[in-house]
């Protein structure tokens, strides 16, 4: 994806028009307007500034994100430890609300000290699945990101089910540690195989630019 087009799926991504980039970024509209048709390129103060305003780094923004759909590669976005952190935390919230119920005494009524533990960890669930689907948005790709968000909806889906099964069949030790087979699994070979991102401590890889020397709008 070119450049121009990059800038204008960020812009939209985070809904601001152009009058509000070039307000930010201390240009005028027309130079915009230019950055996102690819007749110019912004200078490197006002790619900077592009860059903190969209919340990526330089070398992201200047990244042919393109490549990461077409050959494979990781998105550095998606592969942060936050995500990671969100899917396992996920499980973690799903599996609390199952051993809040399995401590209760058996016959006993949802109620007393056992209700406000089990709201706790079921609004803890919501918020680690809303996390998930969120990071997401960072897929400037509306292919892969309608892709990605199927796969994790039966993602967790596929644990939400094993967790019940764990309940109802009183798995315990055993049931928690195939959701932990089932996590590890979707981390280290559903997310790069069909997701294009790699979910893992590494590195990313840095691109060289060459830009151009525009004006001092950048226009």
């Amino acid at each position: 994806m070119p450049l121009g087009e990059r800038l204008k799926a960020l812009r939209n991504q985070v809904g601001f028009s152009q009058e509000m980039v070039a307000e930010r970024v201390g240009v005028s509209r027309q130079a915009v307007t230019k950055w996102e048709s690819g007749q110019t390129i912004p200078t490197g103060e006002n790619l900077a500034a592009l860059a903190e305003l969209y919340a990526i780094s330089l070398d992201e923004l200047m990244e042919d994100r393109s490549g990461w759909v077409k050959d494979g590669e990781d998105n550095p976005i998606l592969r942060e430890n936050r995500t990671v952190i969100a899917i396992s935390a996920q499980l973690g919230a799903l599996y609390a609300c199952v051993w809040t119920l399995q401590d209760m005494p058996h016959g006993e009524q949802l109620g007393g000290g056992y209700l406000l533990p089990l709201f706790g960890n079921i609004v803890m669930l919501a918020l680690c699945s809303m996390w998930m689907v969120w990071n997401l948005s960072f897929e400037l790709d509306l292919d892969r990101r309608r892709n990605n968000l199927k796969i994790e909806l039966r993602y967790m889906l596929a644990q939400l089910l094993l967790t019940v099964l764990s309940f109802y069949f009183h798995l315990g030790l055993a049931g928690f540690l195939l959701s932990i087979a089932i996590l590890l699994f979707y981390l280290r070979v559903i997310n790069p195989r069909y997701m294009g991102r790699k979910l893992w401590w590494k590195k990313p890889k840095r691109a060289v630019c060459k830009m151009k020397k525009g004006s001092r709008d950048g226009s």
